[in-house]
């Protein structure tokens, strides 16, 4: 059974012996340490780091940074992340009728992909992924006036997943949220769609401030789980 790796206690009196050994146990044991930057170089195989960015352990392989699986991150069974977002105003032309929302930029993937059409978020892995969705809703003018949304797997609706809003006042803003867990097979395609009952309505992009960057009118976070 091996000992638990622990820093060399200051035996004796020799005190720069004592320096050279905790140090040599320093520059041991600082990789658990590590965690990913800009500088960090995958060009050596086996590297074990953290990736804040996707919260997510991630090893060096074939000079690039490879999100480590593990339990039920196991490749067989399903792995990815993704972060995409949009841009644009997206408005509807008719009201009560459904609308899928589109994804013009990827922040960053692994596994997950925008498709043809660019509504679609495509999976390469079957497995389990947890998806957050965010939207920047905006009203146009004074009068009542109503969202919906909800998700699409393979263009069937999600049962019970919907979301309804109600904006009144003109020029309103407000952000809306929900995150679930999708189970998918190699292939499938997640999609959001939306519709309103009045066409004074937008998912609304605002331009960057001086003191903040723009607000994009839609995010989508995925990740496996």
């Amino acid at each position: 059974m091996s000992l638990p790796d622990i820093p060399p206690p200051p035996l004796g009196v020799s005190w720069k012996a004592w320096a050279e050994s905790l140090n040599r146990y320093i520059v041991r044991v600082r990789e658990k340490l590590t965690f990913k930057t800009t500088t960090s170089n995958p060009s050596q195989d086996g590297a074990l780091i953290w990736d804040r960015t996707i919260d997510h352990p991630v090893v060096s392989l074939d000079n690039e940074w490879v999100p480590l699986a593990y339990g039920l991150n196991e490749p067989d069974q399903g792995y990815g992340y993704g972060a995409f977002v949009d841009f644009n105003d997206q408005t509807a032309a008719a009201v009560d009728t459904p609308y899928p929302i589109t994804w013009g930029t990827t922040a960053y993937s692994n596994g997950i992909s925008v498709g043809t059409p660019t509504s679609r978020i495509v999976f390469a892995n079957a497995g389990k992924y947890h998806v957050h969705f965010t939207t920047q809703l905006n009203s146009q003018s004074a009068n009542a006036k109503t969202f919906w949304f909800w998700p699409r797997l393979n263009g069937t609706d999600i049962t019970g997943s919907t979301m309804r809003i109600t904006l009144h006042d003109n020029d309103e803003a407000k952000t809306i949220a929900r995150a679930a867990i999708f189970e998918v097979e190699a292939g499938d395609y997640l999609e959001a769609y939306w519709a309103v009952d009045d066409l004074d309505t937008a998912l609304k992009t605002y331009a960057a401030e001086t003191f903040c960057p723009a607000v994009p009118s839609v995010t989508l976070m995925v990740k496996s789980v």
